[in-house]
C-alpha cells in the first residue's frame, strides 16, 4: 500500500502461466553436473581454514593496534566466506561425505558462536518455503500485508532493511533472527529442538576450554576485541549477500522449479568474487537443483540460462550486473510481496 512521500512499491505477484521449460527438460540438461567429487571441497575448507587462523593469531597477538584492526579485517572477511561454505555441507555439497559435511562446518562455525546445526534445519525450510509461504525464514521482502499493518517505526525498517542489515543488525541481528525462527518453528520440528541443544554443547564446550586458555596468556580481551570486528565486518557481508540474492523477486510460479528460479537472483561477477561467494552467485539453478556441487553451479547456470533464452521469450533468468551495482539499485526503491 502506498502512503504520501513514500517510495513507489514494486508488488511481484503469483503467476498462472504454464512452465515456460518443462522440469523434465531442466533435469536432462543438468543430469550430469550433480556427481561428488571431494578435493574441491577439502581444498577450500582447509585453505580457508588455515588462512583464517593465520590471520586471527596474528590479530590477537599483534602489538599495534593498526595491525591488530588490519589482521582482524582480513580474518573478518575469510571467515564470512567460510561461513558460506558451511551453506553447501547443508545440503551435502561440499565433500559428498555426509560425516564430514555434517560434523566440519559445525566445528568451523562454533569459533564465532554461529549455531550451524539450528542454520541447517531452518535453510532447509527455506529452500521449502521460498517463494511459495510467507512464513519462509529467509524472506527478505516485506509482503503488502505486513507493510500496511506498519507503524512509522516498521515502514522505515521495510523501507531501509537493506543498510539496516548490513550496517547496524549485522552478525548480532543474523543470530538473532535466526534464533526467533529456530524457537517459531522448534515446537513443530523435532530436528530443530535437537540442533538447538547440539549448538549449544558444541559452542559452550568449545568457548569453556578457550576462554581459560586465553585468559592464561592474556589474550581474552584481545579476542573480544577481534570478535567485535568479525561481528560487524563479517556479519554486514553475510546481511549484503542474504538481501541481494531474494530481494524484491517474492511469488509463486507455474511450478516449484520454475518458482526457485525466477525468486532467486544471479549475479555476473568476476571468477574471484564468485569464488568468494561460493559460486552462489548462480543462484537460480543452486535453488532449483541445490544438489548440484558448488563447482558445477556456473556450467549448470549457463545451460540452464540457454533453455530460458530459446524459450520464445516469454520470461527470462533474472540477471544483474555485479554485487554492488545491484546493492545500490536494491536500496533505491521499496519491493513488497502479493501474497494473495
Amino acid at each position: 500500500m502506498q502512503t504520501k512521500n513514500e517510495p513507489q512499491a514494486e508488488l511481484s505477484a503469483e503467476s498462472s502461466i504454464a512452465a515456460i521449460v518443462p522440469p523434465r527438460e531442466l533435469q536432462k540438461a543438468l543430469a550430469d553436473l550433480g556427481a561428488m567429487r571431494p578435493g574441491p571441497g577439502l581444498v577450500r575448507v582447509f585453505v580457508g581454514v588455515a588462512l583464517y587462523v593465520f590471520c586471527v593469531c596474528l590479530s590477537v597477538t599483534s602489538q599495534s593496534p593498526a595491525a591488530f584492526v588490519a589482521w582482524g579485517l582480513a580474518a573478518s572477511i575469510v571467515g564470512a566466506s567460510l561461513i558460506i561454505t558451511t551453506h553447501d555441507a547443508i545440503h551435502h555439497t561440499l565433500t559428498g561425505w555426509a560425516w564430514f559435511d555434517e560434523l566440519v562446518p559445525r566445528l568451523m562455525s562454533m569459533t564465532i558462536l554461529w549455531p550451524h546445526g539450528v542454520y541447517s534445519e531452518i535453510h532447509k525450510l527455506h529452500h521449502k518455503m521460498n517463494g511459495v509461504d510467507p512464513l519462509d525464514p529467509e524472506r527478505t521482502q516485506w509482503t503488502e500485508a505486513e507493510y500496511a499493518a506498519a507503524g512509522p517505526i516498521g515502514r522505515f525498517r521495510a523501507r531501509h532493511q537493506f543498510a539496516l542489515g548490513v550496517f547496524v543488525y549485522g552478525g548480532i541481528g543474523l543470530m538473532v533472527n535466526l534464533l526467533r525462527q529456530a524457537f517459531h518453528f522448534a515446537p513443530k520440528s523435532k530436528g530443530i529442538r535437537r540442533q538447538l541443544w547440539l549448538d549449544a554443547l558444541f559452542i559452550g564446550a568449545f568457548n569453556a576450554t578457550l576462554f581459560p586458555i586465553l585468559f592464561h596468556y592474556g589474550l581474552a580481551l584481545e579476542f573480544m576485541l577481534y570478535w567485535f570486528i568479525v561481528e560487524r565486518v563479517g556479519g554486514g557481508l553475510m546481511q549484503f549477500r542474504a538481501h541481494i540474492l531474494h530481494y524484491g523477486l517474492w511469488g509463486k510460479e507455474a511450478n516449484f522449479f520454475e518458482t526457485q528460479i525466477f525468486n532467486s537472483r544471479n549475479i555476473r561477477t568476476n571468477p574471484l568474487t564468485s569464488s568468494y561467494y561460493v559460486h552462489l552467485n548462480f543462484h537460480s539453478v543452486h535453488h532449483a537443483f541445490p544438489t548440484i556441487p558448488f563447482y558445477n553451479l556456473e556450467e549448470a547456470h549457463k545451460r540452464m540460462r540457454a533453455l530460458y533464452a530459446n524459450a520464445q521469450g516469454r520470461k527470462a533468468m533474472v540477471e544483474e550486473e555485479g554485487y554492488l551495482k545491484t546493492a545500490w539499485k536494491l536500496m533505491k526503491g521499496l519491493h513488497l510481496a502479493r501474497t494473495v
